[in-house]
């Protein structure tokens, strides 16, 4: 049976340039190498940019209880000028691996496919271990959704999972995510009446309405946070007036605004509670309003169970770090993953989506053999 070199493994994963949701063969090549240990493999399609589908990949090994999941995504942002080492090469210089996606995260899933590599030649185990590996996360979001929507057909359930996000900040494992903050998307549009700006009473200005709405959102505090999260926070990250003119009142203005929000919230709750604070603004300023929203993810959070606790553990005997546990950071396909306990545990967030993205060797050496040993903890 084979194993795998991490460092090997995620040369060959950087080489893949998959921007956005190529696939350039990438998935038949995680397939094979899975394959090869004795994984089932399975390519998913979901809706891609453009013409082609993304592939996604769900595999695999063993058919019993308990069931551990390891969650990953191949592809990778682009800001790919003005590199000092080409961004698809998979360098390695002074102790540091040289790439696009080496910290986000073909490194982390070069760590976890090495691991379990290593776990099953050296030893045998009851229970399964999955792995799902999304061609989308920075983009569509639709890749772990349709492999969440396959397993549950089939009838499998998974009992943990752990996500390769970058989680780590200043060294490895001194942060995991145990959930995320939600967030939301909004445009308000408010309809005044528009005019010439030397007639006042002939208009109803739509600027003046909408900056008294931004006002009252901004004042309004909407919770007080919890024991992992911050409290949730409104920010205006646009305003357009489609106006040529200085001395005409428009007839519309907008904004759009993003919510991240903590789990004392769901979506539907705070839409009604942003929707009251609006319109009672607009009511009383004679204008109409219209507000759109986009969800991007509801909050969530793994309340702190005995897996969690055993992977901080294996932290601190091999990193010497006590894991702080937090619910940091945008968003991440964990979100799809519904009521199954979860946590994120990765390589540094320190260079991801940046030029001249890199991770240190070291830093991998040290998350396989957390993983390694998570695998060892978890089949006892």
């Amino acid at each position: 049976m084979k194993t795998y070199n991490d460092l090997k493994l995620a040369q060959e994963l950087i080489r893949f340039p998959t921007v956005k949701t190529e696939d350039r063969g990438i998935m038949k090549f995680l397939s094979k190498k899975l394959s090869s240990i004795g994984f089932k493999c399975k390519i998913i399609k979901s809706k891609g940019i453009g013409a082609k589908p993304a592939l996604n990949l769900y595999a695999k090994l063993g058919k019993t209880k308990p069931h551990i999941n390891f969650l990953g995504h191949t592809d990778v942002v682009a800001n790919l000028n003005n590199w000092k080492i080409p961004p698809f090469k998979g360098v390695v210089r002074k102790g540091y691996l040289n790439g696009r996606g080496s910290q986000d995260m073909k490194g982390g899933i070069a760590c976890f496919i090495s691991s379990i590599s290593n776990f099953v030649k050296q030893r045998k185990f009851k229970g399964s271990i999955s792995i799902i590996i999304a061609a989308d996360e920075e983009t569509t979001g639709l890749g772990t959704p349709a492999i969440i929507k396959y397993i549950k057909k089939i009838g499998e359930k998974i009992d943990f999972s752990i996500i390769a996000e970058p989680s780590s900040n200043k060294s490895i494992g001194d942060e995991i995510r145990i959930g995320r903050r939600g967030s939301m998307n909004g445009t308000i549009t408010v309809f005044g009446k528009s005019g010439h700006s030397a007639f006042y009473g002939s208009y109803i200005n739509p600027c003046t309405t909408l900056a008294k709405i931004i006002t009252k959102l901004k004042s309004v505090s909407l919770d007080n946070g919890t024991e992992f999260m911050p409290p949730s926070n409104l920010e205006i990250t646009k305003i357009n007036v489609d106006n040529l003119s200085e001395n005409v009142v428009p007839q519309t203005a907008s904004a759009k605004f993003n919510v991240r929000f903590n789990s004392k919230h769901k979506s539907s709750t705070l839409k009604k509670k942003l929707n009251k604070i609006i319109n009672f603004v607009a009511k009383k300023e004679k204008c109409k309003t219209k507000i759109e929203y986009k969800v991007s993810g509801e909050a969530f959070y793994t309340k702190p169970n005995k897996e969690i606790y055993m992977v901080k553990k294996i932290v601190k005997r091999i990193t010497g770090n006590s894991a702080k546990l937090n619910c940091r950071g945008g968003t991440s396909d964990s979100r799809f993953l519904g009521s199954i306990p979860r946590l994120e545990l990765g390589l540094r967030n320190t260079t991801i989506h940046m030029v001249n993205e890199r991770t240190s060797i070291s830093d991998m050496k040290k998350l396989s053999k957390i993983y390694y040993n998570i695998l060892d903890s978890y089949f006892i």
